[in-house]
């Protein structure tokens, strides 16, 4: 009952830190939501290294966490200016094929084993994708989708993003082998403020602390909680979860509030096509769980 709330939990934290970023994205930089997070997550994790260790028991956990930070900032530049410029609808369903990279990068690091009934759940989600990106659900626009979705940009940037979120958990798991969550995810921080400001210019003037508005501030502020409550708990639901079945309840939970969202927030017109490309994908990642 505790592993499916903190999967649940995991899954809502995920969904509400895509609309959070999508809203800050209007009125702040990618850069600047960039040094947002991983600024406020390297204080609170500071502080939190009350309940560390503060021990590290292998040395290659060194190597583990060079490779998520540099990928952790490349990943969220690619999402935030993809998030920027498309529908929040059509970008969060194409997340549902990290399930499916997990499980390929799981079994190979981790020896986390496949069943049919995932490679079943891997084919439905490739199908309900293709749906989503064709222009009707006529046979033959079908069959052109998956060309249509390779020449998306913002597609493009997505299927990026996915490949390298479906590595990190994999590989944060691995990491946790070797010290605790608060040590873990103030290292982390900490390599990835060094990494932005060494090859990415600082976007902290004097104006970026002053808000027009209280919403505004208010965004800010769910942005920094948020972010660090969707990393702490995902980091619990890895100690005890396969990373295949954390990415699944993420993402299913996350494309049914990304419809929600996109509706209520920003105007998205909800077609047939896209609900029906939902409910396949979401049929797929049941035949994953």
């Amino acid at each position: 009952m505790t592993s499916l709330f903190i999967l649940i939990s995991s899954g809502f934290l995920w969904g509400f830190f895509d609309l959070i970023r999508k809203l800050c994205l209007e009125f702040l930089s990618t850069s600047q939501i960039v040094y947002i997070i991983l600024v406020s997550q390297l204080i609170i994790f500071f502080f939190s290294l009350y309940y560390s260790s503060l021990n590290i028991s292998n040395f290659y956990y060194y190597i583990l966490l060079l490779i998520i930070a540099v990928l952790n900032i490349i990943s969220l530049y690619l999402f935030l200016n993809a998030l920027k410029n498309e529908e929040i609808s059509l970008c969060i369903p194409l997340l549902s094929y990290s399930p499916l990279f997990s499980m390929v990068f799981s079994k190979l690091l981790l020896n986390e084993s496949l069943t049919m009934h995932q490679y079943i759940g891997i084919f439905t989600i490739f199908f309900g994708s293709f749906v989503l990106f064709s222009k009707t659900l006529l046979i033959k626009d079908l069959l052109v989708s998956p060309f249509s979705l390779i020449k998306n940009k913002g597609a493009q940037k997505i299927i990026l993003v996915t490949i390298i979120w479906s590595v990190v958990p994999v590989l944060d798991k691995k990491s946790l082998l070797y010290t605790d969550i608060y040590f873990h995810g103030f290292l982390q921080s900490l390599v990835g403020i060094v990494f932005l400001f060494v090859f990415i210019k600082s976007p902290l003037k004097s104006s970026f602390l002053i808000y027009k508005n209280r919403k505004q501030f208010f965004l800010v502020l769910s942005l920094i909680i948020i972010s660090f409550l969707a990393t702490i708990v995902q980091f619990e639901a890895l100690q005890i979860n396969l990373v295949s079945i954390l990415e699944v309840f993420k993402r299913a939970i996350g494309i049914l509030l990304a419809l929600f969202f996109g509706y209520i927030f920003f105007n998205e017109d909800i077609s047939r096509k896209k609900i029906l490309s939902i409910l396949v994908i979401l049929l797929g990642l049941s035949f994953i769980l």
